[in-house]
């Protein structure tokens, strides 16, 4: 099934979170049964040097590479797409005016004013450069990151934008800029209602769902909500939960 009928079935589509850099930790979190593998450029250690080559690893696994970029700006939003990505999560979009600049820089004529260049993206998608330009924008999603009160203010205006696929939630940030810094908590109350009234507006919108959730708890209580598109668990916490069971300690 291709990856944008995928995200719209309803069934829950779980990836994993790499800020760790390494291709062969890439392929190896690509074939662990997850959905998918996203890289963070925000805040992991991932430089645009191996982000490059895990995405490689990523899609020889056969599983689609979810981008979060460094910020909204279409130098790094481009590069993101043509070293391969299938989805582009770009952080802080608090306007109309980010969001449009966004869906600008991630598609082709005539939706957006996409840069052609590169061809990892096309041996990745396994097609001729004709077929990679004529499907690219239906095959490439792009979802803007809500997590700030203004964002939270605009969120039926931004979801309007045409050309964008989805809304991610950043619980974390969202919950810092909710409680005014007084708590990181990505299940707050508070939090909760904001994520209600994000997924609401995403369907009313046709636009997919996402969110950052990292425990079976959290994943089961923002599905509930409607959300679908979810990061699952960080590779950090991969580490630390392999070691407690391999030895039967408490995961930290």
């Amino acid at each position: 099934m291709e990856l944008r009928a995928r995200l719209h079935d309803g069934r829950p589509f779980l990836f994993s979170w790499m800020g760790i850099p390494g291709a062969q930790l890439a392929g190896q979190l690509a074939r662990a049964g997850l959905d998918g593998v996203a890289l963070d450029l925000q805040h992991g250690l991932i430089g645009m040097d191996q982000a490059n080559l895990m995405a490689d690893a990523i899609n020889a696994a056969g599983k689609p590479v979810i981008t979060r970029v460094l910020w909204n700006d279409p130098g790094l939003i481009g590069q993101a797409l043509d070293f391969g990505s299938a989805v582009v999560i770009a952080p802080m979009i608090n306007s109309v005016a980010q969001a449009e600049a966004l869906v600008k820089a991630a598609k082709y004529p005539p939706v957006g004013q996409r840069s052609w260049g590169g061809y990892a993206m096309v041996q990745a998608a396994g097609k001729s450069a004709a077929d990679y330009l004529k499907d690219a924008n239906h095959d490439t999603l792009v979802f803007a990151m809500i997590e700030t009160q203004e964002a939270l203010d605009l969120v039926g205006e931004i979801a309007a934008v045409p050309g964008l696929d989805g809304l991610f939630v950043g619980p974390s940030d969202l919950s810092i800029a909710l409680s005014k810094g007084a708590e990181l908590n990505r299940t707050s109350a508070a939090n909760l209602v904001a994520m209600k009234k994000i997924c609401d507006v995403c369907h009313n919108h046709k636009l997919v769902a996402g969110a950052f959730a990292g425990t079976p708890e959290i994943i089961n209580q923002y599905y509930k909500m409607g959300y679908t598109f979810m990061a699952a668990v960080t590779d950090n916490d991969v580490l630390k939960l392999g070691v407690a069971a391999a030895f039967d300690l408490k995961a930290i």
